[in-house]
């Protein structure tokens, strides 16, 4: 068990120290287009079915649509505050944003 704990930080941390250094030494647009891709999902998605089945897939799949609207209110303000105000303060900002839309989103997906 512990040894599947170890495969998943490893994958994990992988695909963020990958991301992070085409970011760094490419282009850092590029870094965020390539950590937009679902590959972190697809690898979750696929440990978590073969761990728990389909139907806990199906519902961490649920629970990434309902995030999204959310995050779009956190990242949006990284990008638009981040300038002004900079980047910790924005991302408390963003993550502030997240935490108020987060219950909001969540009452009225009841039915997804």
């Amino acid at each position: 068990m512990y040894f599947e704990f170890l495969i998943r930080f490893l994958i994990g941390g992988a695909v963020i120290a990958g991301t992070i250094w085409i970011a760094e030494f490419f282009d850092p647009k590029l870094g965020g287009i390539i950590a937009s891709i679902p590959s972190a999902t697809i690898v979750s998605l696929l440990i978590l079915s073969n761990a728990a089945g389909d139907r806990a897939a199906i519902g961490f799949a649920k629970g990434l649509a309902i995030g999204t609207l959310p995050w779009f209110g956190y990242i949006f303000s990284v990008i638009l505050l981040t300038s002004r105000i900079g980047l910790l303060k924005s991302l408390a900002v963003g993550f502030a944003i997240w935490l108020l839309l987060m219950p909001l989103t969540l009452k009225y997906s009841q039915s997804f």
